[in-house]
């Protein structure tokens, strides 16, 4: 499927930005300039690996400039596990785990943080080491950061199972590692969010409900109905085109918009009802992001449901506003917050087990 826009919301120009530091990096490269390079239906494979290996450089260019601090690499130890292959694909590889253990003892379980990293075409969880190290450090947290398969020479649910054969490892591995099986909070930006609600409806059918989650940005619908699905950078960020060839890679073109689509795929396809007893959800929205309506959206379905459900949207910002360029005032206040969200989740259980 094709989207018919009547019209594109250019959003390039930097008036839309929350003057100060958040205009002045408004048109920092981001890493869907690239996006078209591997996810564009009809490349070659050697086409798409050329493009992932542009992809990735530039990644870790654009992360070049977030050192980890002595004292952070120091409080904790990195870990390499591989869970078996999820229990729904026979035939599932093994999932490589990029963790996180803090040093010191603890006083009784530690809470746990899977990690989904974003993008999904391409990408590792070390990419976001600084981030994951803080949230360990901070928090106390073994953090878990699976790194799921690649789209799109595979699509979805692989990367879901993934997810979920990660946390069937942590449950199975919790005194191992001094996990509390309780306290288990998914956490991801972008598609890493998506796949983190994807995850709790799929643990849903289990009889599993993790802690909590923690998102920002997810992309949770792909019928762009939203007025903020115009929204166009003309692939010099994430806007409508770039989500629409991610749509086609992670899916497969013939599966893009279909109502069917489970919500394990599509969390939005959900209804009211589907959402009883669904873990409690703190989301960042970004104002100038194709996917704002939709999440503003799935959020009132949330709280339809009785969920415990707290969002916020950042006025002036855009999908990668706290995500490229350099560190400022605003974007030290993002990270701040959305680890308040996770701390807030694991000392407070704010589930609602009646609510079914």
């Amino acid at each position: 499927m094709a989207y018919e826009y009547e019209r594109y919301d250019d959003r390039r120009d930097p008036k839309w930005a929350l003057p100060g530091d958040v205009r002045d990096n408004w048109n920092n490269p981001t890493i869907a300039t690239f996006f078209a390079d591997v996810m564009t239906p009809g490349l070659s494979q050697e086409e798409i690996d050329m493009g992932r290996s542009i992809f990735e450089g530039a990644f870790e260019s654009m992360l070049a400039g977030m050192q980890m601090p002595p004292e952070l690499e120091a409080a904790g130890e990195w870990a390499e596990y591989w869970a078996p292959g999820c229990v729904e694909e026979p035939d599932a590889p093994e999932v490589r785990l990029h963790v996180r253990i803090p040093k010191g003892k603890a006083e009784g379980k530690r809470p746990c943080i899977m990690y989904y990293f974003a993008a999904g075409m391409a990408g590792k969880p070390e990419y976001f080491d600084v981030e994951i190290a803080q949230y360990s450090a901070d928090l106390g947290a073994v953090v878990i950061a699976p790194h799921y398969r690649v789209h799109p020479e595979n699509k979805q649910p692989a990367q879901l199972n993934d997810l979920h054969a990660a946390y069937q490892w942590a449950l199975d591995h919790a005194d191992e590692l001094n996990i509390d099986p309780d306290c288990i909070v998914l956490s991801g930006y972008s598609i890493g969010a998506m796949m983190a609600l994807g995850l709790a409806f799929r643990l849903k059918r289990y009889g599993i409900t993790p802690r909590g989650l923690s998102l920002v940005a997810p992309p949770v619908d792909d019928m762009a109905s939203g007025p903020s699905s115009r929204i166009s950078y003309f692939s010099e960020n994430l806007g409508c085109e770039s989500r629409e060839i991610t749509w086609h890679s992670f899916f497969g073109s013939t599966r893009v918009a279909l109502p069917a689509l489970s919500p394990e795929i599509v969390p939005n396809h959900c209804t009211v009802d589907e959402l009883k007893g669904f873990p409690p959800v703190f989301m960042h929205i970004f104002e100038s992001d194709p996917n704002r309506d939709e999440d503003i959206d799935f959020c009132s379905k949330l709280l339809a449901a009785n969920v415990f459900c707290g969002f916020k949207l950042w006025a002036g910002t855009n999908h990668a506003t706290f995500y490229s360029g350099p560190m400022y005032e605003l974007k030290a206040k993002f990270y701040s917050e959305v680890e308040s969200d996770i701390k807030t989740l694991i000392e407070k259980d704010c589930r609602r087990p009646w609510n079914v």
